[in-house]
């Protein structure tokens, strides 16, 4: 059993560092080989968006240290992520990431394997979106998370203050290094990805808006649960992801093949009356 631990934090040895460090403590302590990797220690660049990898089946195209993080993926059993929150959300570094894991994504390659999502924020009520960027990073590989949760600390070190989180990610590192699969964080409102982003449609019935899940609200002793409505499929589902992938993204290209022409045409026409110059993106 081997467990990965990743920190998108630039700060080395800061607040993000000690729990994932945590988690990994957990599943040595259980006998599980640990590694753990920073992101800032490599060089991964913005996906370009050409598709290459989905077009032509094959690893990212980019020549950065993207190759390195997807190794340490695949010999992993399990992967435990931590994010700061910066403005609400996650690293940049996590978005990066995870954009350039989209044929992964495709072919669910890491589908099983257990996950730990933690990210940490100065103080509540500052938690933004950072936690559902992350949770979406393991979901959309098709890897079952074990918990979720944030924790709390200011300056750099003063995690340590949060000894709930504390010793909630060296459980968690224990329970990934025995195996588990199964969700055994704070259930949340989605019983989906266990966060809490139902909104409501025009028509007034409520749905998870990381899940694309429709629901209704259903009383119990007193309190509102939030119940999927029979049908409604998450669109983390494989039979959801490859639907999506095989009837959407790849039949775009022959579309696209056939309009080239006419969309350079219309760009050149386009930045001739905008005076534009710059190169395309």
């Amino acid at each position: 059993m081997k467990i990965l631990g990743i920190s998108a934090s630039c700060r080395k040895w800061g607040n993000t560092e000690i729990l994932i460090r945590h988690v990994l403590q957990g599943a040595a302590e259980q006998g599980a080989e640990v590694q753990f990797l920073r992101l800032t220690d490599f060089t991964i660049s913005q996906c370009k968006g050409c598709l290459t990898c989905l077009f032509k089946d094959r690893d990212c195209i980019i020549r950065d240290d993207f190759a390195v993080i997807l190794e340490a993926l695949r010999q992993a059993d399990g992967v435990a992520l931590g994010s700061p929150i910066h403005n609400l959300f996650a690293a940049g570094s996590v978005q990066m990431l995870t954009a350039r894991l989209f044929r992964q994504a495709y072919h669910s390659e890491f589908s099983g394997k257990a996950g730990v999502a933690i990210t940490i924020g100065g103080m509540p009520g500052w938690e933004g979106w950072a936690l559902p960027q992350l949770v979406s990073f393991f979901l959309s590989l098709g890897m079952p998370l074990v918990d979720q949760f944030i924790g709390y600390g200011q300056g750099p070190g003063e995690i340590f203050y949060d000894i709930q989180s504390c010793n909630r990610a060296i459980e968690a590192g224990k329970l990934m290094a025995g195996g588990e699969t199964n969700f055994r964080g704070c259930p949340g409102t989605c019983p989906v990805c266990h966060c809490d982003l139902v909104f409501t449609r025009g028509d007034g019935r409520p749905y998870c808006t990381l899940c694309d899940l429709s629901g209704a609200w259903v009383e119990e002793g007193g309190t509102k649960r939030f119940v999927p409505l029979s049908g409604s499929r998450p669109r983390w589902q494989t039979m959801q992801i490859r639907d999506h992938f095989d009837n959407l993204i790849l039949p775009s290209g022959k579309r696209f093949l056939g309009r080239k022409e006419e969309i350079q045409a219309k760009l050149d026409a386009f930045r001739k009356g905008a005076g534009g110059s710059d190169s395309q993106d």
